[in-house]
Protein backbone atom coordinates (compact mmCIF):
# COMPACT_ATOMS: atom_id res chain seq x y z
CA UNK A 1 0.00 0.00 0.00
CA UNK A 2 2.90 2.28 0.40
CA UNK A 3 4.64 1.92 -2.85
CA UNK A 4 1.27 3.18 -4.03
CA UNK A 5 1.00 6.14 -2.06
CA UNK A 6 4.60 7.13 -2.73
CA UNK A 7 4.04 6.86 -6.53
CA UNK A 8 0.40 8.68 -6.50
CA UNK A 9 2.31 11.53 -4.32
CA UNK A 10 5.49 11.12 -7.52
CA UNK A 11 2.89 11.63 -10.28
CA UNK A 12 1.29 14.56 -8.41
CA UNK A 13 4.63 16.39 -7.86
CA UNK A 14 5.77 15.71 -11.56
CA UNK A 15 2.40 17.03 -12.79
CA UNK A 16 2.86 19.83 -10.78
CA UNK A 17 6.29 20.30 -12.25
CA UNK A 18 5.18 19.94 -15.82
CA UNK A 19 2.32 22.76 -15.08
CA UNK A 20 4.82 24.81 -14.06
CA UNK A 21 7.31 24.33 -16.77
CA UNK A 22 5.14 24.41 -19.49
CA UNK A 23 3.91 28.08 -18.00
CA UNK A 24 6.75 29.38 -17.67
CA UNK A 25 7.57 28.21 -21.55
CA UNK A 26 4.54 30.15 -22.32
CA UNK A 27 5.66 33.37 -20.83
CA UNK A 28 8.96 33.35 -22.34
CA UNK A 29 7.49 32.81 -25.23
CA UNK A 30 5.32 35.37 -25.10
CA UNK A 31 8.10 37.60 -23.99
CA UNK A 32 10.34 36.58 -27.15
CA UNK A 33 7.08 37.16 -29.38
CA UNK A 34 7.02 40.70 -27.57
CA UNK A 35 10.99 41.93 -28.10
CA UNK A 36 10.61 40.75 -31.78
CA UNK A 37 8.22 42.87 -32.30
CA UNK A 38 9.90 45.54 -31.16
CA UNK A 39 13.27 44.84 -32.80
CA UNK A 40 10.67 45.09 -36.19
CA UNK A 41 14.13 44.16 -37.92
CA UNK A 42 13.90 40.43 -36.57
CA UNK A 43 11.89 37.32 -37.02
CA UNK A 44 11.21 34.19 -35.94
CA UNK A 45 11.34 30.56 -38.13
CA UNK A 46 11.13 27.51 -37.33
CA UNK A 47 13.27 25.51 -35.24
CA UNK A 48 17.00 24.90 -36.08
CA UNK A 49 18.00 21.20 -36.93
CA UNK A 50 19.88 21.10 -34.15
CA UNK A 51 16.91 21.21 -32.33
CA UNK A 52 17.59 23.58 -29.19
CA UNK A 53 16.70 26.81 -30.64
CA UNK A 54 14.39 28.38 -33.09
CA UNK A 55 16.06 30.03 -36.58
CA UNK A 56 16.14 33.84 -35.91
CA UNK A 57 15.91 36.07 -39.39
CA UNK A 58 17.82 39.34 -39.78
CA UNK A 59 19.02 41.24 -42.38
CA UNK A 60 18.31 38.36 -44.99
CA UNK A 61 20.29 35.76 -42.65
CA UNK A 62 19.20 33.19 -40.88
CA UNK A 63 20.90 31.71 -37.79
CA UNK A 64 20.49 29.37 -35.02
CA UNK A 65 21.50 31.21 -31.48
CA UNK A 66 22.30 27.84 -30.35
CA UNK A 67 24.89 25.85 -32.76
CA UNK A 68 25.60 29.23 -34.89
CA UNK A 69 24.27 27.86 -37.65
CA UNK A 70 24.13 30.55 -40.58
CA UNK A 71 23.03 30.95 -43.97
CA UNK A 72 22.06 33.76 -46.29
CA UNK A 73 18.77 33.89 -47.59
Amino acid sequence: MRGRHMHSRRLRDLEARLDDTERKVDQLENTLCGVVRELNEVSIAGPCKCGKALLIVHQQTVYCPQCQYRRTI
